[in-house]
């Protein structure tokens, strides 16, 4: 998700029910306030924000200021309140190594008992919400020394899955680039070994047992499956390289491969990723309700690189030893590229948001130096569907889409480059939730 040089922005929703046809919003209107342009009738809430709110460790019981860059939301019932987990993607700085976070909000590792960890700066928040979904009764910091943390998932058992992305250069204990299994109760954390190591995005859950996890290396790699030994316990399985053939539009799984280094083993086995991987593989989603559990296709985003602005995938016939693919939409720099996160309505519609480089913005002008939030309808395919829903200001990055358990909320985080700050927000529609028909 991250480039080189981060690139920040925010994201919204769109609705339809399953017997209406969904009606394209009105333009996006200009936020006085500069973080989000949304169309007539939808307003949002900030939640937090980066360096100028407090947040308290939940290990240490110290204050800090609220670290930069949130990611990843994802919301847990707790009874009479709620949980909207959310997690910080920063990189600790060292010699020879990214040195981009180096002037950002951070907070240390607070846990005597977690040397197993990466040691980072990536840490993982918990905003404790009202019932209402935008009051936030307290800012907790639950847990900390994680490295570089991008996209995340949740498990059926509802634990929350933490992704570092860019291992460490020299990392010669193999402490970094792991999944992260969480406990959103405690912020106890669980290394998941089996997952592999690699340049994680996200990872998706399938009807047939299976994860299905991205690399986002930057450059051509490949998508992996991890069947685990037993349903959930996800330290312990077997690791699957997909072996694509863009010819055919079909795959096969080669493995099981090393999870201490899957890529080396895969082009070791003779696969070449530039030949049967994707370029810049971002967000993967299953397409059964807001969280995506245990759907029966997948829908990734290839962010690609250079002159090819990316694309939409969706991925049948999980069952089997093969998988089929299609492209599900493809746009040009002026309409849809380096597509990166991604997420479902219960109503099937598919958000999509951008992530451009700088390097997009001063060679791309088509991109109007922004970046977008696209809608691509349920049921639809192709560019010449595809609903503009909001731009944002300040080249801000949209990340971590999820929906309230009723519909009514979309929560996302923004972000941003310095001495501009990241933000969680909460967006809601004027007498309406995000499963009905929009009005113009």
């Amino acid at each position: 998700m991250r480039r080189l040089i981060i690139v920040a922005a925010a994201v919204v929703a769109l609705v339809a029910t399953a017997s209406s046809t969904a009606v394209a919003p009105g333009p996006p209107v200009t936020d006085p306030n500069e973080i989000i342009n949304l169309p007539a009738g939808y307003t949002y809430t900030v939640l937090s924000t980066a360096c100028e709110d407090e947040v308290t460790s939940t290990e240490s019981g110290a204050t800090f200021d609220m670290p930069e860059d949130f990611d990843a939301n994802i919301l847990f019932n707790a009874g009479t309140e709620y949980w909207l987990l959310n997690h910080h993607e920063l990189t600790q700085p060292r010699p020879g190594d990214f040195q981009g976070d180096a002037d950002k909000c951070f907070v240390p590792e607070q846990s005597p008992v977690d040397d197993g960890d990466s040691d980072g700066y990536g840490s993982i928040s918990r905003l404790v919400l009202a019932k209402d979904g935008t009051t936030v009764l307290r800012r907790e910091l639950i847990t900390t020394g994680l490295h570089d943390l991008c996209a995340a998932g949740e498990t059926p058992w509802k634990t929350f899955l933490a992704n570092e992305e860019f291992p460490f250069i020299e990392d010669p204990e193999l402490r970094s680039g792991w999944v992260w299994e969480i406990d959103p109760a405690t912020g106890a954390e669980k290394r998941l070994t089996g997952m592999g190591r690699f340049s994680h995005e996200q990872e998706a859950y399938a009807a047939n047992g299976s994860w299905y996890l991205t690399d986002d290396r930057g450059d051509a790699r490949f998508l992996y499956k991890f069947v685990p030994d037993r349903r959930r316990d996800l330290t312990k399985g077997r690791l699957y390289g997909l072996a694509f053939n863009k010819a055919t539009m079909t795959g096969r799984w080669i493995g099981p491969l090393n999870p201490f280094d899957p890529d080396t083993d895969m082009r070791g086995r003779g696969f070449q990723p530039s030949v049967w991987g994707f370029v810049k593989i971002e967000g993967i989603v299953g397409a059964a309700g807001s969280a995506g559990i245990g759907g029966s296709s997948l829908t990734m985003t290839e962010s690609s690189a250079g002159g090819d602005p990316g694309r939409v995938w969706k991925f049948t016939q999980l069952g089997g030893d093969t998988i089929r693919g299609e492209v599900l939409v493809e746009g040009d720099f002026a309409q849809l590229s380096r597509p990166d996160n991604l997420r479902y309505n219960d109503a099937g519609d598919l958000f999509i948001m951008e992530d451009h480089s700088s390097g997009d913005f001063t060679g791309h002008t088509e991109t109007g130096g922004k970046n977008d939030i696209w809608v691509l309808p349920r049921g639809s395919q192709g560019a010449a569907n595809l609903i503009l829903f909001a731009t944002l200001p300040h080249r801000f990055e949209p990340t971590g889409p999820w929906f309230s358990n009723d519909n009514q909320i979309l929560y996302l985080s923004i972000q941003a480059d310095p001495p501009l700050h990241s933000r969680v927000i909460a967006i809601t529609r004027e007498g309406g939730n995000f499963n009905q028909p929009y009005d113009h």
